[in-house]
């Protein structure tokens, strides 16, 4: 594909997002609750778009799809296992998140966490720890912009991830929240309208239609439709971490204190599981389809290319624009996030322009750790994304005991570091006790300290401080 082409229409698509984060800064106010959350003033429809086009990166339409066309049905179960999960955690805690981000003005997750735990050293190790533990995800964004870039236009990797990079620190940098919300509602329009575009393409052009295509998997690929093709424990692996995935990833726990109202609340979670819902669907039929047409591929991550380099090249510039847009969505809202949690807990928190600079130079400093990660082009797009959230999963406890009066902040500390360390070490020497995988042995290993830690604090009259210790917020003050 011609590159002036390709970057041609990357061009338009980058002036149309420049355009809305021009509207959305004309929009937004001053200080950090305005900048960060948008003054907690975005409806239901937006809030579900950023929420979607957050979650759903180019982990769907590059990982995914290599997944599926490397393990088939196993690969929709894992995906819709998150998509559930998270669909019950949002109806249940975020209704709660919303409340008590609203009454104390939280403005991020690791904020929530020092003023209900009273640390302040809770809420800057909870900041290191996340940006630690996300700069692999986010690098996976960029590795699948570079990949796209070099398989389609011929552009070498390093520069392909570079135009990524500007991309992202303009949408990000320019207007905060709105910007990252609004420009997220282009992104997920995108990134679905192109994908179902793509498989009505497909099907009618190589298949003949729907039934000829569910025919063909049927009699030449009969081992994709069985779940036992991908190994139950490894399933279980992959699945645990991302189950958690709306309480641990902050960038997507933040949009719990973005919504105007409860309303607008409800309407984010039903249209993320319903857009969720569909797109999985529509990724999950790509990687069969690209099964059936190229079936001896051995690196799955590069099959989403080589099926757009034999599609019109209008199509193609259309799904290559969607999945660079799903990629650039996850790391704005992943650094916009980061930088909140920076600028609130080692700023000080105030309402002042200085908090913000020093904001958007952490989110400046953490994009570019992100770009230069991923120039290592480090494992494969779905283990390295679920490794981040495996890790992030040792905060799960910490989250969940915002709704338990026993919770203590020094468990929170403690699981939370044994059990990212038991992720590095599990992962960095492919050692599996028990056949188990390392995501399944953090969540143990976190979960299992944190509750043990507490009660030996509640009940012992605070073994670890001296004295019991007391929190800022109950949960029980909450409405809910």
């Amino acid at each position: 594909m011609n590159t002036l082409i390709v970057l041609s229409v990357l061009g338009i698509w980058f002036a149309a997002g420049c355009l809305i984060s021009y509207f959305a800064k004309r929009k937004t106010g001053r200080g950090l609750t305005e900048y960060f959350i948008a003054n907690r003033k975005i409806g239901g429809f937006i809030a579900a778009m950023t929420y979607s086009a957050t979650t759903y990166s180019s982990f769907m339409m590059i990982g995914l799809v290599g997944m599926t066309y490397a393990v088939g049905v196993g690969a929709f179960g894992f995906e819709i296992t998150y998509l559930v999960s998270t669909v019950l955690l949002l109806l249940y805690f975020a209704p709660k998140f919303w409340e008590l981000g609203k009454r104390y003005d939280v403005i991020s997750p690791a904020e929530l966490l020092r003023k209900y735990y009273g640390s302040a050293f809770l809420g800057k190790f909870i900041t290191i720890y996340s940006f630690l533990m996300l700069i692999p995800y986010m690098s996976v964004q960029f590795t699948g912009i570079g990949y796209l870039l070099k398989g389609l236009a011929g552009i070498p990797y390093v520069y392909a991830v570079l135009i990524a990079l500007i991309i992202i620190l303009t949408f990000t940098l320019w207007a905060g929240m709105r910007s990252v919300a609004w420009t997220d509602t282009l992104q997920a329009f995108i990134m679905f309208v192109s994908s179902v575009i793509l498989v009505l393409f497909l099907i009618r052009t190589r298949f003949n239609g729907f039934s000829a295509f569910f025919g063909t998997l049927e009699r030449e690929h009969t081992g994709l439709l069985s779940a036992d093709k991908i190994p139950y424990m490894k399933f279980i692996g992959l699945s645990i971490p991302w189950m958690f995935f709306a309480l641990t990833n902050p960038q997507v726990s933040q949009r719990m204190f973005i919504a105007r109202d409860r309303k607008s609340l409800k309407n984010m979670i039903l249209g993320f599981a319903v857009f969720g819902f569909l797109y999985t669907i529509i990724v999950v039929n790509l990687g069969f389809i690209a099964r059936s047409i190229f079936p001896a591929m051995e690196k799955g991550d590069t099959i989403t290319s080589l099926l757009l380099t034999n599609v019109p090249v209008i199509l193609a510039l259309f799904v290559f624009t969607g999945i660079v847009a799903a990629s650039v969505s996850t790391v704005n809202s992943i650094a916009l996030t980061l930088g909140s949690m920076f600028a609130v807990d080692f700023s000080g928190g105030q309402q002042k322009h200085g908090s913000i600079l020093f904001g958007k130079a952490v989110i400046l400093i953490i994009t570019i750790t992100a770009f230069v990660f991923s120039l290592g082009r480090f494992n494969v797009i779905v283990e390295l994304s679920v490794m981040s959230s495996a890790g992030l999963l040792a905060t799960a406890p910490s989250y969940i005991g915002l709704f338990w009066k026993k919770s203590s902040k020094n468990a929170s500390i403690v699981s939370t570091l044994i059990g990212g360390i038991v992720t590095v070490v599990l992962y960095s020497t492919g050692w599996k006790p028990l056949g188990l995988w390392p995501g399944v042995w953090t969540g143990i290993v976190s979960a299992a300290i944190f509750v043990l830690m507490s009660l030996a604090e509640y009940y012992n009259g605070g073994v670890f401080n001296g004295k019991q210790e007391e929190k800022g917020i109950y949960p029980e003050s909450s409405s809910e």
